[in-house]
């Protein structure tokens, strides 16, 4: 198996949308039109505040991450928040979910970020075997709220 990472192109817009309904599903959440072109034009368009990967598979789109970087308080450098990492149900445990990863370490670090972070439901039991093996576990906890509502 050849798995190549790559930034998103135009082309890749299909399964691009395949993978990212999938992964809202995934999490319960429905995609809405006017957001989903928009997150496509910003990562397509070279929007320096968000960027896409996508992973191959002979030569077959079977991931996506998106990432950007974001100022922080506690240091002199950026942070890189990995907002959504997705691979194919049929493709998981092959690599490609470690490989994306490698990428957008690989960028922040360019970058001059000094960390990279993302976050995953609890119940991700799936996703967490590996994030175990390669980051640390954070004890912080999230809250949300929901604004203008």
């Amino acid at each position: 198996m050849s798995i190549t990472v790559r930034q998103i192109q135009d082309a890749d817009k299909s399964p691009w949308l395949e993978l990212f309904h999938s992964y809202l599903k995934f999490y319960d959440a429905y995609p809405n039109e006017m957001d989903t072109d928009l997150l496509w034009d910003r990562l397509t368009n070279s929007d320096p505040q968000i960027q896409g990967l996508v992973a191959e598979s002979n030569g077959v789109v079977v991931g996506i991450a998106h990432f950007h970087y974001q100022l922080s308080t506690w240091s002199d450098t950026f942070y890189c928040y990995l907002e959504d990492l997705y691979v194919a149900e049929g493709e998981r445990g092959n690599g490609i979910a470690t490989a994306l990863i490698a990428k957008v370490e690989e960028l922040a670090i360019k970058q001059g970020c000094s960390e990279l972070y993302w976050i995953t439901k609890e119940s991700n039991t799936t996703a967490r075997k590996l994030y175990d093996k390669i980051a640390n576990l954070s004890d912080f906890v999230r809250y949300v709220k929901k604004l203008g509502q």
